[in-house]
């Protein structure tokens, strides 16, 4: 038996006239919702949603707005039997669509009996399920405003993340460096801090960007806090699985250059990914850089972190390209994946990826 996935799209279909488009369902006598459906296997919560569209109405996705925002509820007693026997709870990724005026559907018989476009405060009324009362009122609010948090790696400073975050500003985001003492505080710490820091940013989504041990930030940061308006991750080039240069410090009587950044860090013991948090790992190919010669780093690898070092359980995209560790963050090729993904979820890089043979 195939089970679903227990990750699914909702898509709030309305017009500039404030009506909102709600379908009864087949198979559950007087339930109306929104566009809705699961995620197929290795499909992203855009395709998802385009695809909704086009199944259960005939609309087309053109001027489809991801909101960025994701809800974790319990699975319904009625629908476990359809997801496998460990699985309690859906995660469900928010989408809209904004229309004109009412357009003529092409409904899914299969699926839905009926369509109705109801005034908003009607259609909250009438929607079953509470998330997608909460994605009905939240049409008042805007859907771009987005933030990112730029984190640095080890050494360098939050100066390093500076060309990053002008050619993200650029691409319409509101962008935060932020700025610890890689080696004076562990990343578990440093995690707290960061947790502080995103409380003190006024928008309704932030996305995050780590680039080395940054990204072993995040994954304690995740780890312990987990607010809702927490959006998508891209990790550059971060050894979440240890660094073996790191390792090759220590074997020299080096490991002291490397500070508090080895405490469940550079040395192994980094939680594992937040699952609901959707993550995108690039990393480097280029064989430039000190790990080189203190690791002797397994091949491919960007001259400090080997990419095997850099793989995440269950990321959402994963990109190669020939660059230094370094030049992940100078690269204009990474700064277009980064926007790509934070933009939207997609990774239209994946079917034609070949490790190690992209440029910079």
């Amino acid at each position: 038996m195939k089970y679903k996935r227990p990750e699914s799209v909702l898509v709030v279909v309305y017009t500039s006239a404030g009506e909102v488009l709600l379908l009864r369902r087949a198979d559950v006598p007087d339930f109306w919702q929104s566009v809705t459906g699961s995620l197929r296997p290795g499909e992203s919560p855009s395709a998802a949603a385009r695809r909704e569209l086009a199944e259960e109405t005939g609309l087309s996705a053109e001027g489809l707005v991801d909101c960025h925002r994701r809800r974790h509820f319990p699975i319904q007693p009625g629908w476990r039997a359809r997801y496998a026997d460990d699985v309690t709870h859906n995660t469900e990724h928010e989408f809209r669509l904004a229309l004109t005026a009412r357009v003529p559907l092409e409904l899914n018989a299969r699926e839905h009996l009926e369509a109705a476009w109801l005034p908003r405060a009607d259609a909250v009324e009438r929607a079953a399920s509470w998330t997608n009362r909460a994605a009905i009122r939240a049409l008042a609010t805007d859907p771009a405003d987005t933030a990112v948090v730029l984190v640095h790696g080890l050494w360098i400073g939050p100066h390093s993340m500076r060309p990053l975050a002008r050619r993200l500003r650029r691409a319409g985001f509101r962008t935060y460096i932020f700025r610890y003492r890689s080696t004076r505080v562990s990343p578990a710490r440093a995690a707290v801090a960061l947790a502080q820091f995103i409380e003190r940013i006024d928008a309704r989504c932030v996305h995050l960007v780590a680039h080395s041990l940054g990204g072993i930030v995040l994954a304690h940061l995740l780890d312990t806090w987990r607010p809702g308006r927490i959006g998508r991750a891209v990790l550059l080039g971060s050894p979440m699985r240890g660094s073996r240069g790191a390792r090759g410090l220590e074997q020299w009587r080096l490991g002291w250059t490397l500070g508090a950044a080895r405490e469940q860090g550079l040395l192994g013991g980094v939680p594992d990914w937040a699952r609901d948090v959707p993550v995108a790992v690039i990393a480097g190919t280029r064989p430039c850089g000190p790990g080189r010669i203190a690791g002797r780093l397994p091949w491919p690898h960007d001259g400090t972190v080997a990419l095997r070092e850099t793989r995440v359980a269950g990321a959402a995209a994963r990109r190669t390209l020939r660059v230094t560790h370094f030049g992940l963050v100078l690269s204009r090729r990474v700064a277009e994946s980064v926007v790509t993904f934070l933009h939207d979820g997609r990774a239209p890089w994946m079917p034609h990826e070949r490790d190690g043979e992209e440029p910079a």
